[in-house]
């Protein structure tokens, strides 16, 4: 079994290394989303997980916490919450509100929240001009969860087609619908 609680910390993780001492110049670069730049993608990944934690403590989404000066603050403060949310006993097991996609059992809410975390971590560093493999075992595990995904799934782009000999990174975010070769 996957160690999701695990995988989904490392990815928020990567984010944080990723966020540290960001500049204004850098908090205002276009990403592999279009419309986001990197502040924008970063509130979107504060958004969204305040959203997983709401639905997981079952209660609903609405929570706002804007990024004002520190980035990095208001993303760790909030992924730890959701840390502490999701490591309650039980909760993988049990049936949670996944925002927008109903009742689900809680791994299925973990495990989307560390695809979009590790995925939108690629972006970051994309976006800031960087290199960048993701860790094997994470990308592997999130292109397994991310190919049983349905069809069209609103939150990402159609998939990119990408060589077969590719890496399982570029396999990863080709399936999510990005270019491996962006900005090219």
């Amino acid at each position: 079994m996957l160690d999701l609680l695990g995988m989904d910390r490392r990815a928020c993780e990567l984010n944080v290394e990723l966020i540290e001492g960001l500049t204004e110049e850098e908090l205002n670069m276009a990403t592999p989303c279009v419309e986001w730049t990197v502040r924008e993608l970063i509130q979107h990944q504060v958004d969204s997980t305040l959203s997983f934690t709401a639905g997981a403590r079952g209660m609903a989404a609405g929570e706002v916490r804007p990024l004002g000066g520190d980035p990095l603050g208001v993303y760790r403060s909030t992924v730890e919450e959701a840390w502490s949310t999701f490591d309650s006993p039980g909760l993988l097991d049990r049936e949670v509100e996944f925002p927008g996609y109903g009742p689900q059992k809680g791994r299925v809410l973990v495990a989307a929240h560390f695809v979009d975390n590790l995925v939108h971590a690629w972006d970051l560093a994309r976006a800031l001009g960087r290199e960048y493999e993701v860790e094997a075992n994470l990308a592997e595990a999130a292109l397994r969860i991310a190919e049983k995904y349905p069809t069209g799934i609103a939150a990402f782009a159609p998939p990119v087609e990408v060589g077969s000999d590719a890496s399982v990174t570029d396999r990863l975010v080709g399936q999510l619908g990005r270019s491996p070769r962006w900005p090219a």
